[in-house]
C-alpha cells in the first residue's frame, strides 16, 4: 500500500512539472511584440526582500493590486479584493464581521504573515492568525501578495507567504495637499463613510484617514431569522519628517474598533449554528517608529525601527461575559544596507517579545493565564547581477527563541532574463512556525488542554516559473512543491484526559500546485485572469487525508473599462471556488464527519460615474446572482448586497 501511495505521489509530481513545462513552451511560442515605454517602468517590491528589487527580477510569484484597481472595484473589505487571487483559499463564516481566514498554497491560516504599513498584524491572542473580516479597503492604496516561504525575511509564521497592505497614511507623496470624502448607503442597513487628508511640504508630510462601516448583516444560521450585525471604525495617521538630507523620522499609528454579532452552535440537536445573542468587542492598535540614516556620497544607509501591535477581543453571550484574549507584539529592529557595484547587501539584528493574556469566568477550570516568549534574531541578505541577464537573491536568518531550539530559515533564488519579453525563475526556501500560546497552554480547561511539548513546524518549498511581458499582455505561471514537517493538529482527542489537545502529527504534509495570472490591457478595457491548482494532503500515522477548506481548483476573471469615456467606469469580477472538504461535528456521541462543500461562483459589479472633477457616484453589487454557498459547514455565505456611494475629492 505504501508503495502505491509513493507511486501516486510521484505521478502527481511529474504531472505538475509536465504542466509547467507545457505552459512555458506555450508562452515561449507566442509571437512577441514591441514593448511600450510604460512597461519599462519597474514596480519595486520590499515584501520579499529588504533590498528593493523589481518584480520582474524577483525569483518568486507575486500578485499586486494598485490604488486604481482598488478604487475601480468599489470594495468595502479586503476580502472582496483578495478572493480569486492565485494560490488563495478563503473561508468566511457568513455575514460581514464573521471570522474570515486566508490560506495560501494549502498552508494553515496562521501560516500567512500579514503586514499593514510594514507592521505585522497577526493576532498573538487568536492563534497568530489574522481575521480579515476587520480589514477595510477604504484607505488602502496597494496590496501585495507574495507566495511561498518567507521566514528568512520576516521570521516565524511566514510559511505560506506574506500579504502586505499599504494605506494612504503609509504612502509618501510629492509636495501636495489632498482631501477626499466618501459616503454610502446600501441594503442590509449598510452605512459607509470615509475621509482621507494629506499635506506635505519640503521636509514634513502628514497624512490621516478614517473609515466607518455599519451593517445589519445576514443570518448565517440555516434556521431562524436573526441577522448578525457589524460595526467597524478604522483610523490612522502618519508623520514623515526629513530632519536633514541624511536623517528621516517616520511615525505611524493605526487603530481599529469593531463589534460583531455571531451565532453559537447547537451542540444538543443539530451540531449547526443557531441564532444566539453573542457579541465580540474588539480593538487593534498598530504603531511604528523608524529612523533612517543615509550618509551622502556613500553606499551605506541604515534603519532603526520599533513596532508595536496589540489585539483585544472580549466576548459576551446574552450579556454575560464569556472571556477574551489580548495579544501583543513588541519588535525592535536595526538593519544596515550597503550597495557596491551591481550588488546590494543587508544585515542586522532583531528582538521580538510576544505577550499573551487570556481571561474568562471560572467554571469547569480556570482559563485565566498570562504567557510570553522572546526571540533574538540575526539576519543577512544580498541580491545582484551574476551576469547581465542573471539575477540572484539569497537571505538567511537565525532565531534564538526562549522556549524552543534555535531555528534557521533561508531562501535563495535565480531569475534569468531570456530576452526583452521572457524571464524564468527558480527558488528554494525553508520557513518555520512556532506553536501558538493556545496550542501550548490550552483555552477552555474542560474541553481543550494545551501541550507544552510541541515542536515548531518547518516547511521547505521548491518553485519554478516563468514571467512574460508583451505590448499589452503580461503573464506569470509557477509550479511549486512543499513539504511541511511536524504540522500541528489542534483537534487531537486525549482519552485519558477526556478533552482535546494539540500535537505534532506523525508524518509529513505535502502541497503541490500551479499558480497562473494573466493581465491584458487594450482600448476595450483591462482583463485579469487567475487560476490555481492545489493538491494538499497530510499523512498522520501512515494514514493520508486531504487538507480541509482548500479547493483543488479555483480562479477569477476581472474586467475593467471606461467605455472609451472619461465619465464612466465599469468593473466586474467572477470568482470561482471549487469543491473542498470540511469537518462537521454532530452532537455527542456521534463521531465527526468529513463533508464535501459544493463549488460556487460569486459575481461582483461596480459602476461609477464622474460628475465633474470633484464629484463621483457609484453603485456596487456583491454576489450579484445571489448565489447560495458555504465556506464552512452550516454557515450561510453572504447574500446579495448593493451599495450606492458618493465621493468628493479636492
Amino acid at each position: 500500500m505504501e508503495r502505491i501511495k509513493d507511486n501516486i505521489r510521484t505521478m502527481r509530481t511529474h504531472f505538475t512539472k509536465a504542466a509547467l513545462s507545457a505552459a512555458v513552451i506555450s508562452c515561449l511560442s507566442t509571437p512577441a511584440f514591441a514593448q511600450t515605454s510604460d512597461q519599462d517602468i519597474e514596480t519595486l517590491t520590499v515584501t520579499g526582500t529588504r533590498l528593493p528589487i523589481s518584480l520582474t527580477k524577483l525569483p518568486g510569484s507575486v500578485s499586486v493590486l494598485t490604488e486604481s484597481d482598488i478604487k475601480a472595484s468599489g470594495a468595502l473589505q479586503l476580502t472582496d479584493l483578495i478572493r480569486g487571487l492565485p494560490g488563495v483559499s478563503l473561508s468566511q463564516s457568513g455575514s460581514p464581521g464573521g471570522l474570515t481566514e486566508l490560506r495560501v498554497r494549502g498552508g494553515e491560516t496562521n501560516h500567512l504573515l500579514v503586514l499593514i504599513d510594514g507592521v505585522v498584524a497577526n493576532d498573538v491572542g487568536q492563534g497568530s492568525l489574522v481575521d480579515l473580516a476587520h480589514l477595510t479597503s477604504a484607505n488602502v492604496v496597494r496590496i501585495e501578495l507574495l507566495r511561498g516561504p518567507q521566514s528568512a525575511r520576516w521570521g516565524s509564521g511566514a510559511i505560506g507567504g506574506v500579504l502586505s497592505i499599504t494605506t494612504k497614511s503609509g504612502q509618501f507623496a510629492d509636495n501636495a495637499s489632498h482631501v477626499d470624502f466618501s459616503a454610502g448607503v446600501g441594503t442590509q442597513g449598510t452605512l459607509q463613510g470615509s475621509m482621507n487628508a494629506r499635506s506635505q511640504s519640503d521636509n514634513v508630510g502628514i497624512s490621516a484617514y478614517a473609515s466607518y462601516i455599519r451593517t445589519d448583516g445576514d443570518n448565517v444560521s440555516r434556521v431562524g431569522n436573526e441577522d448578525d450585525g457589524y460595526d467597524n471604525l478604522t483610523a490612522g495617521i502618519n508623520i514623515n519628517y526629513a530632519a536633514t538630507s541624511e536623517h528621516t523620522l517616520i511615525a505611524n499609528l493605526r487603530t481599529v474598533q469593531y463589534e460583531n454579532d455571531y451565532d453559537g452552535t447547537d451542540f444538543v440537536t443539530t451540531g449547526l449554528p443557531a441564532d444566539s445573542d453573542n457579541v465580540t468587542d474588539g480593538s487593534q492598535i498598530s504603531a511604528k517608529l523608524r529612523w533612517e540614516f543615509a550618509p551622502e556620497n556613500t553606499g551605506y544607509r541604515s534603519a532603526l525601527s520599533a513596532h508595536y501591535r496589540k489585539d483585544d477581543n472580549d466576548n459576551t453571550e446574552s450579556g454575560a461575559d464569556t472571556g477574551g484574549t489580548t495579544g501583543e507584539r513588541i519588535e525592535l529592529n536595526w538593519t544596515g544596507f550597503y550597495t557596491m557595484d551591481n550588488w546590494e547587501f543587508a544585515g542586522g539584528v532583531e528582538y521580538l517579545q510576544r505577550l499573551f493574556t487570556q481571561r474568562g469566568p471560572i467554571a469547569f477550570g480556570d482559563p485565566n493565564q498570562k504567557q510570553h516568549d522572546n526571540t533574538y534574531s540575526v539576519f543577512a541578505e544580498t541580491n545582484g547581477q551574476l551576469t547581465e541577464s542573471l539575477t540572484a537573491t539569497l537571505s538567511a536568518r537565525f532565531d534564538n527563541n526562549s522556549e524552543f531550539d534555535n531555528a534557521v530559515s533561508y531562501r535563495g533564488g535565480l531569475t534569468w532574463q531570456l530576452n526583452d519579453y521572457y524571464a524564468v525563475f527558480t527558488s528554494y526556501g525553508r520557513a518555520v512556525k512556532t506553536p501558538t500560546f493556545t496550542e501550548r497552554f490550552g483555552y477552555f480547561p474542560a474541553s481543550f488542554i494545551g501541550n507544552p511539548n510541541l515542536e515548531p513546524e518547518t516547511s521547505e518549498e521548491w518553485e519554478v516559473g516563468v514571467k512574460a511581458s508583451w505590448t499589452s499582455l503580461s503573464a506569470q505561471i509557477s509550479a511549486y512543491t512543499t513539504d511541511l514537517e511536524d504540522e500541528i493538529n489542534g483537534f487531537v482527542f486525549v482519552s485519558d484526559l477526556g478533552a482535546f489537545s494539540a500535537d505534532n502529527i506523525d508524518g509529513d504534509s505535502s502541497r503541490e500546485g500551479i499558480d497562473v495570472e494573466l493581465n491584458w490591457g487594450s482600448g476595450y478595457g483591462d482583463l485579469t485572469a487567475a487560476y490555481s491548482y492545489l493538491d494538499a494532503e497530510q499523512t498522520d500515522g501512515g494514514i493520508s487525508s486531504t487538507e480541509l477548506r482548500r479547493a483543488r481548483h479555483q480562479g477569477s476573471l476581472t474586467y475593467t473599462t471606461n467605455f472609451g469615456t472619461e465619465k464612466f467606469s465599469f468593473y466586474t469580477k467572477l470568482a470561482y471556488t471549487g469543491s473542498r472538504y470540511d469537518t462537521f461535528f454532530p452532537p455527542f456521541p456521534e463521531p465527526s464527519q468529513t463533508l464535501a462543500l459544493s463549488a460556487y461562483t460569486l459575481a461582483t459589479v461596480n459602476l461609477s460615474y464622474q460628475i465633474d472633477k470633484q464629484w463621483q457616484v457609484s453603485l456596487k453589487v456583491d454576489n450579484a446572482f445571489d448565489t447560495d454557498y458555504e465556506d464552512i459547514v452550516g454557515y450561510a455565505g453572504q447574500e446579495r448586497r448593493a451599495l450606492f456611494s458618493v465621493n468628493y475629492a479636492m
